[in-house]
């Protein structure tokens, strides 16, 4: 399945996993959610394009779980 849309929250694309063996994300240029959430996308091998992502982190994130983010995009990170 090909996610058209630019933005999107990470909970909706983890849940796409329940109908859908494969993701590609490529278009989505900015993902908002828990930390948690866009980790569960970069350890999952379903999901295709998230390397250029821009992520916005909605909650309150220590450096390992930064690390892990700055180490699976190229995209911004921002934190609210």
């Amino acid at each position: 399945m090909k996610v058209n849309s630019t933005n999107e929250n990470a909970s909706v694309l983890l849940d796409l996993l329940n109908t859908h063996d494969s993701v590609d994300i490529s278009e989505v240029s900015t993902i908002v959610g828990s930390s948690c959430d866009i980790i569960s996308m970069i350890n999952s091998d379903k999901f295709t394009g998230f390397n250029t992502s821009n992520l916005v982190v909605i909650d309150v994130i220590d450096n390992s779980k930064l690390n892990i983010l700055q180490a699976n995009t190229t995209g911004t990170i921002e934190h609210q």
